[in-house]
């Protein structure tokens, strides 16, 4: 039986729908050319003015240690590629050009990840669409128009990007719902030591199971590395062994051996004054010792003769590590500057930013020396409690409370933080009764003499009151000292709480309790005594028996070493003890240098106050610190 419902009505294609329908018709019926991805990069990508100081044209030839990372990213057989890479090498131009290849070569679903959402919308706008702009290819797919610089006739968007045949979602990786919304082919992850984890777990296992559904699916990760393992998301570190490791080796003029791009063949002379001969700064080939390179940028010809070798041949997984020392923009003058600075100044974070910026390679914090209190030992000094060295300029005390026992150490500051360990004391009686306490006082009221006569006293105690059994003893210990600056202090566990935090007085005796951040106090702790240099940070201990530095109390100062496991599903980092149980010598250390750091110390003021020396004008204090304010 005819329907009698009236015809629907159509509306008629106008002529620009009809070319563009047209258009891409043919787009799609084109056989395309096999290429790989640094011969599409080669012939099609144009990088743009605001992007780069060097825009136009691609050349993978600019870079030659890119070509062999950027085919196997777009490659059928590789289904995972990992690259591990330092600053200033082009690996956000590697992503672009992987990119740019699928979108005008093998359109699909595409995911990019970035930290945040906030770094996904920056990339999107100041990387990505620029590039899809300047590069005809691209914008034909995306169906830019080249005058105003926008899509036409599309849904697209800063995150989400539609073009012929497929889509680019651009995510940040503390969007859960972002990374489990959709089915991925292709996985793009950047910066992946910067992703935190989320409530529903690790934000790279979210996206895996994006790309689950699809036999061809290839995952790229890059990223800059931080350290080895962490406990708040992934690393690239991680990723990296896990795969064959390859290395850039290039080929030696002299001895015609392949050589690794390593910090290590890096060489240079000094002047009587300590500093760096500019001109002696060189590459050398750790098979002959012949110079291969001088203190410039590296030589293009060589750089071309290198090759990509694997580490570890029996993993089928491809992993890149990309050191600057290969990068066509950095010279090894400006390296070795930037080290030798770090280092002189004992400047942990500017090594570490070295380590992981320049040359591409992890931080090794968590690995802690275990013959660390040997190498203390060994470097031990002589001075006595009545003959301390003259850097010393301030003295401040750490006390642990146990039940049977009170545990104090006394440490000296100098410029610069100059440290040395002045006195550990063990005051034996029931912590209960008064009279370790009174012990105590006679101790924090003890005068300590330099060794030119100059009369010192403590400056600032802190005492532990997380016991448990003990806190209203310390709190009323205290109450009647704070004019005195002996303070109770209690420590808070996590990586992301500072040392020193203002002081509270919501307890019963009304006095002013700082919490302190232990885990990053002991970190620091480990950092400073691992300084070989005397100077900025150098720890100093001495020899004489009166001072308390013996075995015992050097295994307790490095009792400790950080570690990272995981627990389930989830990676949790813990301090576990390899010196036996016991660590009030580092807790008391910790305690100490807390004491100090409150006190905002201007260290030039106290040098020119000890050498009686007219600071009125010359050296303004400082101002105190917000602790200290809250409690005077």
């Amino acid at each position: 039986m005819r329907s009698m419902q009236p015809l629907r009505q159509y509306k008629s294609c106008t002529l620009e729908d009809e070319r563009l329908a047209y258009d891409a018709l043919l787009e799609i019926s084109k056989p395309k050319p096999h290429l790989t991805g640094s011969q599409w990069a080669d012939t099609y990508r144009v990088i743009a003015p605001a992007t780069s100081p060097e825009p136009g044209r691609w050349r993978t030839s600019r870079v030659p240690y890119l070509r062999e990372p950027l085919d196997m990213a777009t490659d059928h057989s590789e289904e995972k590629v990992v690259i591990m890479a330092a600053s200033q090498v082009a690996k956000s131009e590697l992503l672009i050009n992987a990119l740019g290849y699928y979108i005008d070569q093998e359109p699909s679903s595409i995911m990019m990840i970035q930290p945040t959402v906030e770094a996904s919308e920056a990339f999107s706008k100041e990387r990505i669409d620029p590039t899809f702009v300047c590069t005809p290819a691209l914008a034909k797919r995306m169906m830019i128009d080249p005058e105003k610089g926008r899509s036409r006739k599309t849904q697209s968007t800063i995150r989400m990007k539609h073009f012929v045949g497929g889509f680019l979602a651009m995510v940040g990786s503390n969007s859960p719902s972002g990374l489990a919304s959709r089915p991925i082919r292709v996985l793009l992850c950047d910066e992946i030591d910067r992703y935190g984890s989320t409530q529903e777990g690790d934000p790279l296992k979210l996206a895996r199971q994006r790309t689950q559904n699809f036999h061809n699916r290839k995952i790229v990760m890059v990223s800059t590395p931080t350290t080895e393992i962490r406990g708040q998301g992934p690393t690239i570190y991680q990723e990296f062994l896990n795969t064959d490791q390859r290395e850039y080796m290039l080929l030696c003029p002299h001895c015609s051996k392949r050589y690794l791009l390593a910090w290590n063949n890096v060489k240079w002379d000094k002047d009587s004054e300590g500093e760096v001969i500019d001109d002696s700064i060189r590459m050398e080939c750790p098979e002959c010792g012949a110079k291969v390179r001088g203190n410039g940028k590296p030589n293009p010809y060589d750089m071309a003769q290198g090759e990509w070798i694997a580490q570890k041949p029996d993993n089928s997984v491809k992993g890149y590590h990309l050191t600057s020392l290969a990068s066509p923009w950095v010279s090894l003058t400006d390296l070795v500057h930037e080290f030798v600075a770090a280092k002189r100044a004992n400047d942990m974070r500017g090594l570490q930013e070295f380590i992981n910026l320049k040359l591409g390679e992890p931080w090794r914090e968590a690995e802690a020396d275990r013959e660390l209190w040997q190498k203390l030992s060994d470097r031990r000094e002589w001075y006595g409690l009545d003959a301390l060295p003259t850097g010393i300029l301030l003295l401040t005390c750490g006390v642990d409370v146990q039940h049977d026992r009170l545990e104090a150490s006394v440490y000296g500051f100098g410029e610069k933080w100059e440290t040395w360990g002045v006195c550990h004391r063990i005051i034996l009686g029931d912590t209960s009764q008064p009279a370790p306490w009174a012990d105590l006082d006679a101790f924090l009221l003890r005068i300590f003499k330099t060794s030119d006569g100059k009369e010192m006293r403590i400056g600032c105690t802190f005492i532990d009151s997380g016991d448990g059994r003990r806190t209203d003893t310390v709190y009323e210990y205290v109450s009647t000292r704070e004019d005195g600056r002996v303070y109770a202090i209690k420590g808070q566990g996590g990586e992301s709480i500072p040392l020193i935090n203002r002081a509270s007085t919501t307890n019963r005796y009304k006095i002013h309790l700082i919490t302190l951040g232990v885990d990053g106090g002991k970190k620091n702790l480990l950092h400073s005594l691992k300084i070989r240099d005397v100077g900025p940070g150098f720890h100093h201990y001495s020899r004489a028996p009166e001072c308390g530095h013996d075995e015992t109390f050097l295994k307790q100062l490095t009792c400790e070493i950080w570690t990272v496991h995981y627990v389930g599903s989830r990676l949790k980092g813990e301090w576990i003890k390899v010196h036996g149980e016991r660590n009030e010598a580092e807790d008391c250390a910790v305690y100490a240098r807390a004491a100090a750091e409150v006190l905002q110390p201007d260290f030039a003021f106290l040098k020119a106050q000890r050498d009686n020396v007219v600071v009125r004008k010359t050296v303004p204090k400082k101002k105190r610190s917000a602790v200290l304010s809250s409690i005077e």
